[in-house]
């Protein structure tokens, strides 16, 4: 069941940060003075999974460093004065294939828990 919990996070994490990949926010620099209302940029996670003893798996997620990148957007409100803001440090890609093997990791431990409960049945059934 700790296989099943980690990879649902672990698709969780990739989903939240495709989704939020494009949010932007100001340059974290404590010279600038902020608008009113002005956020933080969205910070990206990532997976972090230690094997329990005994088996099985803890998952948890962890913020990713360093949290977001600069990109030239002189338009935004949140433009510094050389017109930069702050982006989400997430990669496309890597979120693509993470939620792959996310989903792999979950059919592959659905797939041991449907063996395990097939092979408890049919040694239920040796012993009727």
């Amino acid at each position: 069941a700790s296989g099943l919990r980690a990879a649902s996070l672990w698709l969780e994490a990739a989903a939240s940060n495709i989704a939020n990949m494009q949010d932007t926010g100001p340059v974290a620099d404590p010279g600038q003075v902020l608008a009113a209302g002005a956020g933080q940029v969205y910070q990206p996670v990532s997976l972090a999974q230690s094997p329990q003893p005994g088996g099985g798996v803890t998952a948890s997620l962890q913020p990713v460093q360093p949290a977001s990148t600069l990109t030239y957007d002189p338009s935004s409100p949140f433009a510094n004065v050389q017109g930069q803001v702050a982006m989400p440090n997430v990669d496309l890609a890597t979120q693509l294939v993470d939620m792959t093997q996310a989903v792999h990791s979950f059919r592959a431990n659905l797939a041991v828990f449907r063996a395990a409960s097939h092979m408890s049945k049919t040694l239920l059934d040796i012993f009727s």
